[in-house]
This record gives structure tokens, C-alpha cells and sequence, in this order.
């Protein structure tokens, strides 16, 4: 009687621990789509709603790591970079094969002028899914920030070949400053003309 009693509770755990799998990965889903379709009108207000929509889902959700990635990814957008990063870190320690966690870890630590770990962790994200062009020039960014300018050129060759229209300006853009960061001040003018061509906006300073 004990063991089958024992059964029925292992089953209902299980059934349990899924269900709340799910809801955890609806909510995810729905708060992701609401951050990447926030706009600048109502910028601040909105981020401040997900935000607190956020502190609800992990108290509900506290072994999700996707939860605490985009807590971090609003943190950035808010610039509390340094909350960024604990966020990035409990991801990590959540999922340690989940690509997106160790993107929030490493840009946060760019951001936080940590650029050695940074990169390290823009390179894990980066081996988990190759084929996230995003990923890519993150990590491409995070090569030229720490002077490693031919790993960058290597790596921008590839994304410029594959001639993805959404991305190819910030490719060209990266391409210049890894060739500005080796003395080749006439490609990288060169390269800087044609991002700005294809639309690309040098931010002012």
C-alpha cells in the first residue's frame, strides 16, 4: 500500500512539475513579445509594467532561467547595468547551456566595463547557437573592445558574406573598427562609408 501510495505521489510531482513548466514558458513567451514591441513612445512607462510583471513571474518561476534573462535584458534598457549582471549570473547558474543567458552575462559585462569576462561569455553564447547573427556581431563587438582585431576581421568576413540586409550595416560598421584598431584607417573609412550607406546612424558624441 505504501509503495503504490509512494507511486501516485512521484506521478503527480511529475505531472505537476510539467504543468509548471509550461505555464512558466507561456509567460515567458508573452513578456518577451511585450519587451521587443516596446517603442519609444511610452518607453520608460512600459519597461516599469514589464519590470513588474517580471518580479511577479520569477516569484512564480524561480528555477526559469529565461525569467531572469529578460529581467536583465529591461535592466539594460533602463541602464541598471550593474542588476544586469546579477541577473546575468543567476541565468547562467540556472541554464548553463541556454545561449541567450550567457548573451544578457556578456553584454551586461561589456556594458560594466568587465571586458575580459564579457567576452568570454559572448563566446559561449555564441558557440551555443551559431547561427544567431545578433549573437555574432555581439561578439565581434566584444573582440574589438578587447584589441582582438583579427578574430573580429575572421568573424565579420562570415556575417558580410552571408549578406543578411537586417544586419549587414552594423557588420560594416564592427568591420571599420576592427580595421581603425589595426592602423587601416582608409579601408575602415571605406567600410564606415558604405554602413552609413546602407543606412547605419554614427551616434554623436
Amino acid at each position: 500500500m505504501f509503495y503504490k501510495w509512494l507511486t501516485i505521489v512521484c506521478v503527480f510531482l511529475s505531472f505537476s512539475h510539467n504543468v509548471f513548466s509550461s505555464d512558466c514558458n507561456e509567460i515567458f513567451k508573452k513578456l518577451d513579445k511585450q519587451h521587443y514591441e516596446i517603442t519609444e513612445t511610452n518607453r520608460i512607462k512600459n519597461l516599469i509594467k514589464i519590470e513588474n510583471d517580471l518580479f511577479a513571474a520569477i516569484e512564480q518561476c524561480k528555477s526559469y532561467s529565461g525569467m531572469f534573462v529578460l529581467m536583465g535584458e529591461v535592466q539594460i534598457d533602463m541602464g541598471q547595468i550593474p542588476l544586469a549582471v546579477v541577473y546575468g549570473n543567476k541565468s547562467v547558474e540556472l541554464d548553463n547551456k541556454y545561449w541567450r543567458a550567457h548573451k544578457l552575462l556578456g553584454s551586461a559585462l561589456m556594458l560594466n566595463k568587465d571586458h575580459e569576462r564579457g567576452l568570454r561569455a559572448l563566446e559561449k553564447s555564441a558557440a551555443l547557437n551559431s547561427t544567431n547573427i545578433n549573437t555574432q556581431l555581439n561578439l565581434a563587438s566584444a573582440l574589438i573592445q578587447n584589441k582582438k582585431y583579427e578574430k573580429a576581421l575572421m568573424l565579420l568576413e562570415k556575417i558580410i558574406h552571408k549578406n543578411e540586409k537586417g544586419t549587414l550595416a552594423t557588420a560594416y560598421y564592427l568591420r571599420s573598427q576592427a580595421y581603425k584598431g589595426k592602423g587601416l584607417i582608409i579601408k575602415a573609412n571605406e567600410d564606415i562609408k558604405v554602413a552609413q550607406e546602407m543606412g547605419f546612424v554614427l551616434e554623436q558624441r
